[in-house]
């Protein structure tokens, strides 16, 4: 209006709309409290459950460098013939899902594979001559990567759902679980390593092996539970050297041996976490490969049978004309010993975890 004034009309409309406008800023302040009072409780909830309710995320760019490296190393396998076709297949998947969960977990794996095709390279012609269908290669089939892998990689997946990213032990929020399933993984590729490790060095001593259930009785090289002192060794040193690549590896592990300062995201461990993760790793891997050598020596000998050509002089794969029966009985394959030894190996570790940790830290 002219002069400054205002009239009735308009100071009614405005006496509304400041009415309207309290109310609505009322609301405003009341919804949101509520919102957060909610959202408090809910992540109060979630925080005491046992384990994540959620699935973590998966870390994308881990997951294609997996990839990538599980592809090459799979077909460098089918190509040296370490692998037949259903094996680089079989290796690509759990080299995969293994390098997905954590890089140390997938490099564990590959260690084990990488100096176990090493070793079988190591006296071919030797091996050739003492048993039936081997290979320069020593090519390994799908039901043979599966037996030595399978177990490990889905300990290692549940671990990356239900706890979360890999870490030290004794480093979450979740209780025992996610060193329960840590030291499993460690022990399944220890006893790994060890029988393949024992077997493959094992069956190249100049003295004979003798029967793990009869020990005065000595048996031909490569009789299932046959044991020599050769092979005893590599098993302790196989299993081992699977604890130490696991414990050093451990994230934030070789970042404290670094003499810099890496960025917060990327930061060390301290170097007593460290020291205590590659001891207690070592010991794991140590029992592991010695011992589920041995046990996996005893199921050999007792509930998997072998064969000894007397013309061909080697032990071969089934009976015939010459073969006759040296040890053991037709109840399981080789690959299923392997599953009973390793499955048995991480059985062992996850439920000795407590006691273990307790003793050493």
């Amino acid at each position: 209006p002219a002069y400054g004034f205002t009239s009735p009309t308009t100071l009614i409309a405005r006496s509304k709309q400041i009415s309207n406008s309290n109310n609505l800023s009322h609301h405003n302040s009341f919804f949101p409290s509520k919102i957060a009072i909610s959202t408090t409780t809910t992540s109060s909830s979630l925080s005491a459950l046992p384990i994540s309710s959620t699935i973590p995320t998966l870390d994308i760019s881990r997951t294609i460098i997996g990839l990538l490296l599980a592809q090459k190393i799979s077909n460098s396998g089918y190509k040296k013939q370490s692998l037949s076709k259903s094996g680089a297949i079989s290796a690509f998947l759990v080299a995969s899902f293994s390098l997905a969960t954590s890089f140390r977990n997938g490099l564990t794996l590959l260690a084990f594979y990488w100096t176990s095709s090493k070793l079988t390279r190591v006296g071919s012609k030797i091996k050739g001559k003492l048993e039936e269908g081997h290979t320069e290669g020593g090519e390994r089939g799908a039901s043979q990567v599966f037996a030595c892998s399978l177990i490990a990689v889905l300990c290692a997946c549940v671990r990356r759902i239900l706890v979360g990213n890999d870490g030290p032990l004794l480093s979450t929020s979740v209780g025992l679980l996610g060193d329960q399933l840590t030291l499993a993984y460690v022990a399944f590729f220890a006893c790994c390593a060890g029988d393949t490790w024992a077997s493959e060095l094992g069956v190249l001593s100049k003295s004979k092996p003798r029967l793990i259930i009869k020990p005065w009785k000595q048996v031909p090289p490569g009789t299932n539970g046959g044991i020599s002192f050769v092979g005893l060794a590599a098993s302790a040193a196989g299993g081992t050297l699977m604890g130490l690549i696991h414990g050093v590896l451990v994230p934030g592990g070789i970042a404290s041996m670094l003499p810099f300062n890496l960025p917060p995201m990327l930061g060390a461990i301290s170097s007593a976490a460290l020291k205590k993760e590659v001891l207690i790793l070592s010991l794991v891997g140590f029992i592991g490969g010695f011992g589920g050598s041995l046990l996996d020596s005893v199921l050999g000998a007792t509930i998997q049978v072998t064969y000894y050509d007397d013309v061909e002089e080697k032990i071969v794969k089934r009976s015939g004309p010459n073969a006759k029966r040296v040890g053991g009985l037709a109840f399981l394959s080789n690959e299923m010993v392997n599953v009973v030894s390793t499955a048995l190996s991480a059985l062992i570790a996850a439920l000795t975890a407590r006691s273990l940790l307790s003793i050493m830290i």
